[in-house]
């Protein structure tokens, strides 16, 4: 009995050592489609995503690990960082980058499969609120994400409520926002204890 049980413990740990060596060969499908369904979002708004995203193909054996601006866990395959900063390739040392016909409306709970998800660059977007009405709500299920930079949106203080959720988060750069007054901290009162805020 007990040489099955070493047997067992010797064949899980050839497996492990196999899989940390080759790691894994492709993204989960449906993160994948997640990511795809931001590039196809991003597209609704009359951008040549296929230019910016190029990498972003819509085809099954196309591995997402290997795309541009998306980085995995190399043994697991599971997203773990997206830079989508200046998704729509905005002139940033313009004064019209800063109009308001350049905001838009982001839908958030496009990122919910990305359960591995640990950091999220939205820089530079000019992200002014939410289609789904949901805020960064449907982010809480992304328990593992440690880094959010929102800088240079259009956010203002009402999104601080919404932010509560997300108490995995220790990094949030929100600079060069709309943000009014004093950092509510009693609004805030859930985040993590050792959060760094840039404002």
């Amino acid at each position: 009995m007990e040489l099955a049980n070493l047997a067992k413990c010797l064949l899980l740990g050839l497996i492990i050592l196999w899989i940390q060596i080759h790691g894994n060969k492709g993204c989960f499908e449906t993160e994948r489609l997640a990511l795809l369904d931001f590039k196809e979002f991003v597209g609704s708004n009359g951008l040549d995503v296929d230019y910016l995203l190029s990498s972003w193909v819509d085809n099954s054996t196309s591995d997402c690990c290997k795309w541009e601006r998306v980085m995995c866990n190399s043994t697991t395959g599971h997203v773990t960082e997206l830079s989508l900063n200046n998704t729509r390739q905005y002139d940033i040392e313009s004064i019209s980058f800063y109009d308001d016909e350049n905001i838009w409306f982001a839908k958030f709970s496009m990122f919910q499969q990305l359960k591995e998800l640990r950091s999220l660059n939205l820089s530079y977007n000019r992200i002014g609120g939410f289609i789904d009405d949901t805020g960064f709500e449907t982010l809480s299920e992304l328990k593992k994400l440690e880094v959010l930079d929102l800088s240079s949106n259009y956010f203002n203080n009402s999104i601080l409520s919404s932010l509560n959720n997300l108490t995995s988060l220790k990094t949030l750069i929100l600079s060069d926002n709309i943000m009014k007054g004093s950092f509510p901290s009693k609004g805030m009162f859930y985040l993590n204890s050792s959060l760094r805020t840039s404002d």
